[in-house]
């Protein structure tokens, strides 16, 4: 992937127009990031570099599985449009962005705040807490040291 992502990177840096953008990669995932104040930016960015990115893989005799492909929009506030972005061009169905985005365990809501993080953990750690209880009255081997 090293050389990859090397060789996007010299792609990027070819062209006539900068395009703002970077890539983050953890074992078989890969992170496009485009950081522009309107969206009409972004995504023009952002979809120049997924067929940049796209044609690379596939000259490498990779495949980048559009149908995992996802996207995801940060906005000081949640109430602000939440745009679908077209990618029938590359081959990729039309991606329809999540209100709540989980990336290597975290949750991460548009303003990126803890609170559905917190929330998700939070019950999580309820009803674990509810089935030890169950389990304790269920079965009389448990001691409460135990639990």
């Amino acid at each position: 992937m090293a050389s990859i992502i090397k060789t996007f990177k010299k792609r990027i840096k070819n062209l006539k127009e900068k395009i703002p953008i970077d890539i983050l990669s953890f074992v078989d995932n890969g992170l496009l990031i485009s950081q522009k104040k309107s969206y009409d930016l972004s995504l023009s960015f952002f979809l120049c570099n997924y067929n940049i990115m796209s044609k690379i893989l596939f000259n490498s005799s990779l495949v980048m599985e559009h149908s995992k492909s996802k996207v995801f929009h940060f906005m000081r506030s949640c109430y602000l449009p939440n745009p679908s972005i077209d990618l029938t061009l590359v081959g990729s169905p039309i991606l329809i962005p999540k209100p709540i985005w989980c990336y290597l365990g975290f949750f991460f809501n548009r303003k990126l705040t803890f609170q559905y993080h917190i929330h998700f953990y939070t019950t999580k750690c309820f009803s674990t807490l509810n089935i030890m209880k169950l389990l304790g009255n269920l079965s009389q081997v448990i001691l409460p040291i135990q639990k």
